[in-house]
Order: C-alpha cells, then structure tokens, then sequence
C-alpha cells in the first residue's frame, strides 16, 4: 500500500540521530504532475507517494499504462533530479469481481510486490524498462489467478502510485 507517515523519532530510532545543520531537501506543498499528485510528503520530503486516479473507462492495462507511461517517467525523471539517488516503487490498486450464487462480487487488489528501484542521474534510461517489468509482473499475476480458475475478473483499474524515498548508500 502507499508508503506510511514516519516521525523523526521513529526515523531516528532505524537510521541514527539527525543533525539540525544535515542538508535535508524543504518539504514541498503538494505538487501535481500530469494525472500524478503528492498523496503524502514525510519527513521534509525524503519519503513521497504519488498517486494518480484512473478513470473509470481503464479496463485494459496495456492501454492504460500506454496513455500514461509518460506520467510515470516524469515523476521518477522529476524526483531524481529533486532527490539526487531515489528509491522508487511503483503499485497499482486494480478491481476485481466474480459472480457468486447469482450475486455480483468486488475485490480490491494492490499490486505492489516488485522490490523498489535505485534511480538516479546516470541511470534515468531504466525508468522505462522498469514500468514494463511492472507490467509484465501485473499480467502475469491476473493471468495467474485466471489459469487458477479463481472466476476473478479484473473490471478496472482504481489508482496507480509511485512510492519514492531519498536514498543514501
């Protein structure tokens, strides 16, 4: 699911005391991008989701990522050059329903399980390989549930993130 609140105790209490001098970047008010919109901005923004509401016509997830695979390369294109190294995961909530003793049923399902990506300047070429291991990796999990006989049918997608934390190796 999109990525949590985190205090500067409990950021403290994983990484270390954080100096008051330590170089952090401002903490930005909410900024739109294309479809894409900041849903959370924690911790001086060293931890963002951002999060895009499909429309209710997005049934396909070929043409859905087709129409906006430009927004999720300029959010990760924008957060590297904000954040320098990024961590970047990308999840997608999509609607499932099967038909049960002739009554209609719906299942919310978050696709997040692809481990996240380390972007930054000299690598901004793997963003667009990146969203289509994601998408390989959705398809095959719906396929997945479909060759199991599950009668799941995917009936739209809901949201799509992009979950990016500033990363220091």
């Amino acid at each position: 699911m999109a990525a949590a609140n985190f205090s500067r105790d409990v950021f403290e209490m994983f990484y270390g005391p954080i100096e008051e001098n330590q170089r952090l970047p401002p903490r930005i008010s909410p900024t739109i991008i294309g479809p894409f919109k900041i849903a959370r901005n924690d911790f001086r923004g060293w931890f963002r989701t951002w999060k895009m509401r499909a429309t209710k016509n997005n049934k396909d997830l070929f043409k859905f990522f087709q129409k906006t695979k430009n927004s999720f390369i300029n959010v990760c294109t924008n957060e590297v050059e904000t954040l320098g190294n990024t961590k970047i995961k990308f999840e997608l909530n999509v609607r499932f329903y099967t038909t049960r003793d002739g009554e209609k049923q719906e299942m919310d399902h978050y696709f997040d399980r692809m481990p996240p990506a380390i972007l930054n300047e000299h690598n901004l070429d793997l963003i667009n390989p990146l969203i289509n291991q994601f998408i390989d990796q959705v398809k095959g999990e719906i396929e997945g549930w479909s060759e199991r006989g599950s009668g799941w049918i995917m009936d739209r997608i809901l949201e799509a993130y992009i979950n990016v934390s500033r990363y220091e190796p």
